[in-house]
C-alpha cells in the first residue's frame, strides 16, 4: 500500500515538471527562434519488489525539439534565419559562446552586429562590423558584404548530439560539447525564423496531463481511504 502511494506521488511530480514544460512552449508559442521543451523519465532502476510491486527511481529530463519553424519574410536586410540545421553563435554576458536561431539582428553605434538583447553576433573571422553606407547583403552561405565590399561571414555551427544543449533561456543555449561548423548553411535573408511550437499539440497536452495527475490523485485518495479503514479495523481488536 505504501510503495502505491510512493509510485503515485513520484507519477504526480512528474506530471507537474511535464505540465510546466508545456504552458512555457505555449508562453513562447510567438517567440522568434524558440525550439519547444520536449520532456520525457528517464528510469535510473527498475525492479520487482518481494510483494511482486514494481519499483523505480525516475526522473524527468527535457530536450529542445530542433524541428525548424515557419520562416516569415520581413523585407530587413539584418533579418536573417536559418533553412536547414545550425545555430548562430553569439557572445554570452561572460563572453562565452551562445547559440540561438533568433536572427533578427541590428546595429550598435559602432556598427558592430548584435542581437536584439545586445550580444554581439560572432563571425568566422571574428565579430562582424558593418561599416555606414551602401547596401547590406548576406549570401545564402552567411557572407556578409556592405557596398559590395565583404565584411565578414555569420558563423553557423551545429552538434554531433543535441542532448548536449543546455537552455539558458528562450532563445539560447550553451554546450559543454564542441560545435562543428556546418559547411553548407542556408541562410535567408530578409526572413526571421519563427517558434517550432504547435498551440493546439501543446493545450492537448496539457489536458491529457491534468487527466493523468486526477486519475493519479485518485490512486491516492483510494488507497488512504483503505488504510485507514485497516486501522479502525486494527483498532477494534
Amino acid at each position: 500500500m505504501l510503495l502505491r502511494l510512493r509510485n503515485a506521488a513520484t507519477s504526480m511530480a512528474d506530471i507537474v515538471h511535464r505540465q510546466d514544460r508545456t504552458a512555457n512552449n505555449l508562453a513562447n508559442a510567438n517567440t522568434l527562434g524558440y525550439r519547444r521543451d520536449r520532456s520525457f523519465t528517464e528510469v535510473l532502476r527498475s525492479e520487482i519488489d518481494a510483494e511482486g510491486s514494481p519499483q523505480s527511481d525516475r526522473r524527468t529530463v527535457g530536450q529542445a525539439d530542433l524541428v525548424a519553424g515557419a520562416l516569415d519574410p520581413t523585407g530587413n536586410p539584418l533579418d536573417v534565419a536559418l533553412g536547414g540545421e545550425g545555430f548562430f553563435v553569439v557572445d554570452g554576458p561572460d563572453g562565452a559562446p551562445r547559440y540561438t536561431r533568433a536572427g533578427r539582428f541590428l546595429t550598435d553605434a559602432d556598427g558592430g552586429l548584435r542581437t536584439a538583447n545586445g550580444a554581439a553576433v560572432r563571425g568566422t573571422d571574428g565579430p562582424i562590423q558593418l561599416p555606414p553606407g551602401g547596401p547590406i547583403l548576406i549570401t545564402e552561405g552567411g557572407e556578409v558584404t556592405v557596398g559590395g565590399q565583404r565584411v565578414g561571414t555569420l558563423q553557423v555551427v551545429t552538434f554531433e548530439d543535441a542532448g548536449t544543449l543546455r537552455r539558458l533561456d528562450d532563445t539560447s543555449f550553451t554546450s559543454a560539447a564542441p560545435p562543428v561548423a556546418v559547411g553548407a548553411p542556408v541562410v535567408r535573408q530578409g526572413f526571421v525564423e519563427g517558434s517550432n511550437v504547435d498551440p493546439i499539440r501543446e493545450m492537448a497536452d496539457m489536458i491529457a496531463h491534468v487527466r493523468l495527475y486526477e486519475a493519479q490523485q485518485k490512486t491516492v485518495q483510494t488507497t488512504d481511504a483503505i488504510l485507514g479503514q485497516v486501522a479502525r479495523d486494527l483498532g477494534s481488536f
